[in-house]
């Protein structure tokens, strides 16, 4: 009989021990289930949290009057504090000649960009060689003239760019 008692003291050890590997397998289980649904909620999470700050969340309730050249706030007086540079363009006079000409645009102080290329100039590339494709060269020779010129690029470029461009500047003007 004790052969009888020694084997089934040694079964429920078995089962004991059978018992407690499948709860620790349970365990572990667990623990990397709660650990991988921790990790896709901070993932998922961090997506729609509030920007940064510095980030642009969109559009706003709020309405504000803006200052020069569309801007929010007034600038410094001086160079800006951001500045973005259009590509060079070379453009078609009238009378057979070309005018070669980069621009720079002055940005509002409460823009902020990450990178100067994160900046859309497509349209003020456009509004550059529309504007001033087929002026004659005698009209832009003067300083009056570039004046003039810079005049309307600023307001047309700057109505294309509410509350974001302020000034342009002209780093190139060749003509030929």
């Amino acid at each position: 009989m004790a052969d009888k008692g020694t084997k089934k003291a040694a079964d429920a050890d078995a089962e004991d021990g059978k018992a407690a590997k499948k709860s620790g397998k349970g365990k572990i289980i667990v623990i990397v289930v709660v650990i991988a649904l921790a990790t896709g909620a901070y993932v998922i999470g961090k997506g729609s949290a509030a920007p940064a700050s510095g980030v642009d969340a969109g559009p706003t309730t709020t309405t504000t009057i803006p200052l020069i050249g569309g801007c929010h706030t007034e600038p410094e007086p001086g160079a800006p504090a951001m500045v973005v540079n259009l590509a060079e363009t070379s453009i078609n006079l009238a009378d057979g000649h070309y005018l070669r000409v980069a621009i720079s645009l002055g940005l509002c102080v409460d823009v902020v960009l990450a990178t100067p290329e994160e900046f859309m100039s497509a349209p003020a590339q456009d509004i550059v060689v529309s504007t001033l494709s087929g002026s004659t060269m005698t009209d832009l020779a003067t300083a009056a003239g570039r004046e003039a010129a810079k005049q309307t690029l600023t307001e047309q470029i700057s109505a294309a760019y509410p509350g974001e461009v302020y000034e342009v500047f002209f780093v190139e003007f060749v003509m030929q």
